[in-house]
């Protein structure tokens, strides 16, 4: 085996490994998610409540924020308006499900997909979005998974 090959080999392997993340909790609703390590962390939010992280080529990116659940009708209105301006975006949605806990909207734009999840807890809504190219979709299912799974969400209106 020449050294080019076992270069290759290494490389290759090196991209099946899983990611490092980092945890980005946010002070003033108190949730809390893991990002990628390679993301960028943005400043947050001038209001406090949340941040983007980017990656380096800026295609991937991952918005996390907070709410209030101020909205009459609740978590299905948030899911309304939520649905309707992927849909003014001209979106095609290949996933609109609402939980027990909150809702999911995924699907595409113009060869992007987005990956929307807001959970309601306390009366506030934690939302994430993962908008990343199509031809990175094998790579970022299991890392979409890992957010799902490491998502604390906010506890702001426990009494």
């Amino acid at each position: 085996m020449t050294l080019a090959s076992i270069s290759a080999v290494v490389l290759g392997l090196a991209a099946l490994a899983p990611p490092a993340y980092r945890a980005y909790h946010n002070a003033r609703f108190g949730y809390r998610i893991d990002y990628p390590a390679d993301l960028r962390a943005q400043p947050e939010a001038e209001n406090g409540d949340g941040r983007r992280f980017v990656s380096a080529d800026g295609q991937t990116v991952l918005t996390a924020y907070a709410s209030y659940n101020a909205l009459d009708g609740g978590l299905a209105a948030d899911r309304r308006i939520a649905r309707q301006s992927w849909q003014e975006k001209h979106a095609t949605l290949t996933l609109d499900q609402l939980t027990r806990t909150g809702y999911v909207l995924s699907g595409q734009v113009k060869g992007t997909i987005f990956y929307e999840k807001t959970v309601l807890k306390s009366n506030t809504l934690t939302t994430f979005l993962w908008e990343y190219p199509a031809a990175r979709k094998a790579a970022m299912d299991a890392v979409i998974q890992h957010t799902i799974q490491t998502l604390q969400p906010s506890v702001v209106g426990q009494n």
